[in-house]
């Protein structure tokens, strides 16, 4: 979606006060200054503004002493995807788009090319609930894993807070084991102020296979993440870089380096060649954290357990594009005692 430039655009000789005016009242938070035919020449954002005033200028300077001469543009025409590609390398919300004689025929915004409203993302959410976290046991004897209690909240409740927090606000939570806890703590959503829908498994699904239960017609990437990961992720970037690539899919990775105490020997037809002490190998791991783009949901079997693992791999056999989006934030997989206890103590620090 394009908004109208015409508020957008001031001359050259216009009052740096006129400028911060536009930037304040209008949709897109950026002036374009354009020359007597109606050229771009260069454009004015809040930073603008700062600087010049740090640097001496007043409120009534021009406002092409202070412009940025050579902002980014694209040509009108351009594809969405090619966009936000665009906003997501140069960290930028809005472009300007020109005609080929130079002049503005509209402003992208990214908020508008995602669907975003009032800082809420259209993109529906799935929880993967249902597993019986037999690593946890005994605690999981009588509890849910998602239901574990860190921090004060179960775990599920710190993933929920987290998407919240980002804009997110359609759930989804796929449940099994003991799920009717599950649902007496979370009910709708409204006490947390968003919508949950629970997809009730029958049998065990695995880590895909429920999405196949999913109601069909979503036009918008879906966000899918196991039950049992706490993480710092921003989901909104992870869903911008999804969106920027024009991907039928992305996961979640994260580093894991992998220490072997020993001495390695380095073998050839029985011989020993070297020997390597206390190798250090780095991997990627996926951090069941992912993103699916509509045309996938479609490709999973009705009903019938599936892993992501497994999902992925015939995604990548028909040749479709899957992006990796390498997470440099905690991350904690709460599958295991010495896990759970990691987290509950790291709380614990916070205060």
């Amino acid at each position: 979606m394009l908004l109208d430039a015409t508020q957008n655009m001031l001359p050259e000789q216009a009052p740096v006060l006129q400028a911060i005016r536009v930037i304040d009242q209008a949709q897109a938070k950026i002036a374009l200054v354009v020359d007597a035919k109606g050229r771009l020449t260069g454009s004015v954002v809040d930073g603008d503004v700062r600087r010049g005033l740090l640097h001496g200028h007043s409120l009534q300077t021009p406002v092409s002493d202070i412009m940025h001469r050579q902002p980014y543009t694209l040509p009108v025409g351009s594809t969405r995807q090619k966009i936000l590609q665009a906003m997501q390398v140069l960290e930028i919300k809005q472009v300007p788009l020109l005609s080929p004689e130079g002049m503005v025929t509209g402003i992208a915004v990214h908020d508008l090319l995602l669907g975003l409203q009032h800082g809420q993302r259209p993109n529906h959410v799935v929880v993967m609930a249902g597993g019986k976290g037999q690593r946890l046991l005994p605690i999981t004897q009588d509890l849910p894993k998602p239901m574990v209690p860190v921090g004060g909240k179960p775990i599920l409740e710190w993933i929920l807070l987290r998407l919240r927090h980002y804009g997110f606000r359609e759930f989804s939570f796929a449940i099994n084991y003991l799920g009717h806890m599950i649902e007496d703590y979370f009910g709708d959503g409204s006490a947390f102020d968003c919508r949950i829908r629970y997809i009730r498994e029958k049998e065990f699904l695995g880590t895909a296979g429920a999405l196949s239960l999913l109601p069909p017609g979503d036009a918008h990437p879906l966000v899918v993440t196991n039950g049992d990961i706490l993480s710092g992720i921003d989901f909104g970037h992870l869903v911008d870089f999804h969106a920027a690539g024009g991907r039928s899919a992305t996961v979640c990775a994260r580093a894991h380096r992998v220490e072997v105490p020993y001495g390695v020997l380095q073998m050839s037809d029985g011989c020993l060649q070297g020997i390597v002490e206390k190798p250090v190998h780095d991997h990627l791991i996926s951090a069941g954290i992912y993103v699916l783009s509509p045309q996938v949901l479609p490709r999973i079997p009705q009903g019938q357990a599936l892993d992501m693992p497994e999902l992925l791999l015939s995604l990548i056999d028909e040749h479709h594009k899957i992006g990796v989006f390498v997470l440099e934030d905690e991350w904690v997989d709460v599958g295991r005692h010495d896990d759970l206890e990691r987290v509950r103590r790291s709380f614990t620090d916070q205060g």
